[in-house]
Parts: C-alpha cells; sequence; structure tokens
C-alpha cells in the first residue's frame, strides 16, 4: 500500500517482501528509474522508519519507506496567461492550448509560452515547481498538453508514452478524398537536409508510427481521427503529406487556405493511467472555433 504526498512517495513493507532490500522495492513495485534516484544527491533522499538510510538495507514486513523527490525550481518568468485547464489535481494538470501559443519558450519566442502561463498558475497556488511537459504540440496546433508537477508521475507518464499506453488522438482535417476508411503509416523520419525544421519520409530517420481512420469526408477535404503510437516531430504533418494528403492550411507541408493559415490539427483526446492513484484518466476538449468553420465550409460537421 503507498500513498502520495507531492514529491514524497510513502509504502509500507508487506510480508511478502520481508527480507528484501529497499531497492528491490524501489526499483520493482515502486518502478523508480536508477536515474531518479541518481537525481536525489541533488536533493532528497531515501528514508527507513523516518531515517535517512541506505537503499541496501533488509527491511522487515511493516517498515515504512519514505522516497523523497528532488523538485528542481523553475527559471521561467510566470505570465498572466489566461489557460483552459482541463483536468487538474496535485501531480499533475491538462491544459487546452489554443492554436497560436507555443508550448515553451526558444529563440523565436521568449514569452507568451503555454510553459510560461503554467508559471504563472503554480504562482499563485504558491508553487515554484520547474514546468514538466509531458509532450509537446506545434505552435499552430490546438488541444491538450499534459503537465506533470512533479518528477515521479513526469518520470511514470513519459514511460507510458514510450510503452504507448498514453494514448493521443487527434483530429484533422487534411486535403482530398482518402481512398480507404483506415490506414496505418510507418515512414521514418527525417530531417531534410537544407530545410531548416523541416522533415521528411527518410529511410534512415527514426521510426514512425501514425494510424488513422476517416470520420467524414467532403468534395475537396476529410476529416480523419489519428492516432500516435510514436511522437516524432511534425508527425501527423509529414505522415498525411507523404500519403497524399496534406493538412488543410499546412503552411510548410501543404499550403494556406483562405482564410485559414494553420495546420487544421487538434489534439483532442488524451488517456492515461494516472501514476499516483493507478486510476484511468480520459480527458477530450472539442474542436477550436477556426476548425468549425473550416467543417462547416465543406459541410463536414460532426453530429
Amino acid at each position: 500500500m503507498s500513498k502520495s504526498v507531492r514529491n514524497r512517495l510513502v509504502t509500507v513493507v508487506q510480508p511478502h517482501e520481508e527480507g528484501m532490500m529497499v531497492k528491490d522495492i524501489i526499483y520493482g513495485r515502486l518502478s523508480l528509474s536508477r536515474g531518479m534516484l541518481r537525481r536525489m544527491k541533488q536533493g532528497g533522499g531515501v528514508f527507513l522508519n523516518g531515517k535517512r538510510d541506505f537503499i541496501t538495507r533488509r527491511v522487515k514486513a511493516g517498515d515504512e519507506i519514505e522516497v523523497v523527490f528532488f523538485d528542481e525550481q523553475t527559471n521561467l518568468v510566470g505570465e498572466r496567461i489566461p489557460l483552459q485547464v482541463v483536468y487538474e489535481d496535485d501531480f499533475l494538470m491538462a491544459v487546452n492550448k489554443p492554436p497560436g501559443m507555443p508550448v515553451h519558450p526558444t529563440g523565436a519566442y521568449t514569452s507568451g509560452t503555454l510553459a510560461n502561463g503554467v508559471a504563472y498558475h503554480y504562482a499563485q497556488q504558491g508553487l515554484s515547481t520547474k514546468v514538466r511537459l509531458v509532450h509537446r504540440l506545434d505552435k499552430d496546433t490546438s488541444g491538450l498538453v499534459l503537465v506533470a508537477k512533479e518528477p515521479y508521475t513526469l518520470e511514470r507518464l513519459i514511460r507510458q508514452r514510450a510503452e504507448g499506453r498514453l494514448r493521443r488522438e487527434y483530429l484533422a482535417i487534411v486535403v482530398g478524398r482518402l481512398p480507404q476508411p483506415a490506414g496505418t503509416i510507418t515512414y521514418p523520419i527525417g530531417l531534410i537536409e537544407g530545410w531548416g525544421v523541416r522533415r521528411g519520409h527518410d529511410p534512415q530517420g527514426k521510426a514512425a508510427h501514425t494510424e488513422y481512420r476517416v470520420v467524414r469526408q467532403g468534395k475537396d477535404w476529410s476529416l480523419v481521427r489519428v492516432t500516435l503510437g510514436t511522437g516524432r516531430t511534425h508527425q501527423i504533418r509529414v505522415h498525411m503529406e507523404a500519403i497524399g494528403h496534406p493538412l488543410v492550411g499546412d503552411p510548410m507541408y501543404g499550403r494556406e487556405a483562405e482564410g485559414f493559415s494553420r495546420q487544421a490539427l487538434h489534439a483532442w483526446r488524451l488517456e492515461f493511467t494516472h501514476p499516483r492513484t493507478g486510476k484511468g484518466v480520459r480527458l477530450r476538449v472539442p474542436l477550436p472555433d477556426d476548425m468549425l468553420q473550416l467543417l462547416k465550409q465543406e459541410n463536414l460537421m460532426l453530429m
């Protein structure tokens, strides 16, 4: 049995674990990585029955193991940016990002990012913890972004993502009518030399897996649901362009649509297991107004 407090994990040694070393329980039942334990040298630590102890110590049934995680502080400037928080608890939050907002500061965007807004949101709660994005969206892609409030939750969610247990589903409006109702795209993706951040099909690139299913088809455009098996930069945009159906409005992999100058892509659904409670979490957000207008234009409205 384990109990959770932000930045701490406390568990009681079970009868069948008697005689094991502390590290056996930490690496086993608690699923902590060795990397996370090494980072505790910067702060935090492992305690047995309230006292800091060695992870090689043998335990008895009923002993209490407490792991205190090193919580790196943020160096971001918090900005009062309105956030549409879809879900929040002591360990994580999910935000519906609007199109046009970068997720974190870069050389091109030093302020006005989702991360700046989250830092301000934390400050209002009395937190100064680092902003930990579990995954990212392109600036002009809208939808759900998951943020971990502490290191353990981040590590567990990243592991779920790597194992395909953090399910992300997108709605995309693509050019043309797809010949099949569903399909899988597995072209490897790599940077195109001389094209800046543009990616493309590269046999020597990173493995990528995308599945799509047609929801509705109009005369010139189709609405599709897309699920990611991997999380490569620009993956959906590259894969849909590779099969001849680029996203409507995509200025890099297709062409801009009249009155719509971003890729028509929205992260609408997110499913994962909560790292602290073990319960399933399912989140959905509706399409933004600009994509709804595109659907009306093509008579593709969802019922």
